[in-house]
């Protein structure tokens, strides 16, 4: 029998049934959407779910709202670009902009503030009231204290309300902002230079004059887009180019054995000055010359600032990078080199820097700089004897007799013979005779020294000359060698004559040091500045 109280608890029988509504397709067909059925039978519904895009596809339909190409910049082509989606989220920040742009308090005191995000809404009335008593000091230019919250609320009030100023008068607000906190709040740099970059690109703007060399030179290194703040291409002497095209080397001179406290003067005087000049003389930074990479670049405007959905673009940027041109890079690192090799030969200091990959013309254009603002160092005379001091001193020169190779190998047989019977001494005693004279041993044939190969000092033989001829002969075939067929070949007789290549070079260099001032061999080779004095010491010696 079955129980009707049962049913009692069937509740799906007892409440009422929902009426079912036909899902509805999605407006129009997307040809690239994907069909899905849900159910099966009669009861199935069918749906075309759209394929979703990613954002950078969604950025590639965006609407182009202007473009134009800046004339004499780096950057050579900029196109602006409408935001592909519309928000409403900073819609109150923009009417409170509105209402408190012409807003003035005229005595208030700091009360500290703090947001990731300033906005109006976020600050109680004495904060309020600071703001826009510390707003009205900072148009006038007073700097008063302030914190990064009030900076930034500023800046956004500068980026989005298009329509209460004109676009000159918002940038040179900007900047004034910048360059009165920047050394206080050091992010300036790098968010307003950024906001600084987009605010011009989007107004059609050129790099502001109001920011001085030294903050744009700061900005260059914080910045990514750092060709926009270069004002003119052609124009050698713009602060900003020329510091553009310092930082643009892979050598720097600040690590140079030669740059220090006594030479940091000289070096921070010339050196740069004498590069843009070569520049001058020789090739114009443009494209083509020398060739510059072309470089597209696509960047969200005020990227990190509080911007509204109207403000919000996107900015696409054609532009000539000095630091991706690579043949551009290593000229602009070898006239640094050339430069600090003029220094150097300025301020006597030997060993210098290898720029083969320099044209003469750049070459010539540096030694002209240089032979102008830096002539060469050059020593004292040594003050002239009175005649009276000749007469004094010449009593006690020795007699000028010349040199005589013969008479230095006698003398040189009978030091030798002289060091023998000294260190024999001790037995020569013991050994008596029968007239009671001490016997000297039998006189051995003497070592040869290298005196015939030697070469009188005279005055007209250069410095190269007489260290050729100073040379012992195991050396002086070292560097003949070295000098004809290269350092290859005199390790090659070393290693046959059983000597060591370190200890001949070092023995040619202490002597080159001594008698022509600088050494000749670096890295097995001679150097370049003086393969060719060699070359004629060692013809004079033959």
């Amino acid at each position: 029998m079955n129980d009707d109280r049962d049913d009692f608890w069937d509740l799906p029988e007892i409440t009422p049934k929902k009426r079912t509504r036909p899902a509805n397709a999605p407006y129009g067909h997307a040809t690239d959407a994907a069909e899905v059925s849900f159910g099966s039978g009669n009861g199935s519904s069918k749906y075309l779910i759209p394929r979703q895009r990613n954002s950078l596809e969604r950025e590639k339909h965006s609407e182009v709202l202007f473009e134009y190409s800046p004339e004499n910049s780096l950057i050579l082509h900029v196109k602006i670009c409408r935001w592909p989606t519309d928000y409403s989220y900073y819609n109150r920040f923009l009417q409170d902009a509105h209402k408190y742009y012409h807003v003035k308090c005229e005595s208030a005191e700091f009360v500290p503030f703090f947001s990731y995000l300033p906005q109006y809404n976020q600050m109680n009335i004495d904060q309020l009231r600071y703001y826009l008593y510390w707003r009205m000091q900072v148009s006038r230019g007073n700097y008063i204290k302030t914190d990064y919250s009030y900076i930034f609320l500023y800046a956004y009030e500068l980026i989005n309300l298009e329509d209460v100023s004109l676009p000159e008068r918002r940038l040179s607000a900007l900047c004034s902002l910048l360059s009165g906190y920047r050394h206080q709040f050091k992010s300036l740099d790098r968010y307003l230079g950024e906001w600084i970059c987009d605010f011009c690109l989007i107004h059609r703007l050129p790099p502001p004059d109001e920011l001085s060399d030294d903050t744009v030179s700061d900005l260059m290194t914080v910045v990514n887009l750092r060709e926009f703040y270069v004002k003119d291409r052609n124009d050698i002497h713009d602060a900003a180019l020329r510091d553009f095209i310092i930082r643009n080397n892979s050598y720097k001179y600040e690590n140079s054995t030669a740059y220090g406290e006594k030479t940091r003067g000289v070096f921070e005087k010339h050196l740069i000055n004498s590069v843009i000049y070569t520049l001058e003389k020789t090739e114009n930074i443009k494209d083509g010359e020398p060739e510059l990479s072309k470089t597209v670049v696509s960047r969200t405007a005020y990227n990190g600032a509080l911007c509204v959905s109207e403000t919000k673009c996107r900015i696409d940027a054609e532009y000539l990078s000095l630091n991706r041109s690579y043949r551009f890079r290593g000229m602009i690192t070898s006239l640094v080199k050339c430069a600090e090799n003029n220094i150097r030969a300025a301020l006597d200091i030997k060993n210098r820097l290898s720029t083969s990959n320099l044209s003469a013309e750049a070459t010539d254009a540096m030694k002209e700089y240089y032979s102008v603002n830096l002539p060469p160092f050059s020593k004292k005379p040594a003050a002239r004897k009175s005649d009276d001091d000749d007469i004094k001193y010449a009593l006690y020169e020795a007699e000028s007799t010349g040199f005589d190779p013969s008479a230095a190998a006698r003398l040189e047989e009978h030091s030798w013979e002289l060091t023998r019977r000294l260190v024999d001494g001790a037995a020569m005693v013991d050994e008596v005779n029968r007239n009671g004279v001490a016997e000297e041993p039998a006189a051995k044939e003497p070592e040869r020294a290298y005196a015939d190969t030697q070469t009188a000092g005279d005055e007209s033989k250069t410095p190269f000359e007489t260290l050729c001829g100073s040379l012992p002969p195991h050396a002086l075939e070292f560097l003949r060698i070295t000098a004809e067929e290269g350092g290859g070949a005199a390790l090659r007789f070393c290693r046959e004559n059983g000597l060591m290549a370190d200890a001949v070079i070092s023995d040619i260099n202490d002597l080159s040091y001594e008698i022509t001032g600088d050494v000749i061999i670096e890295n097995n080779e001679i150097a370049e500045d003086y393969k060719c004095d060699v070359f004629v010491a060692l013809n004079a010696v033959k």
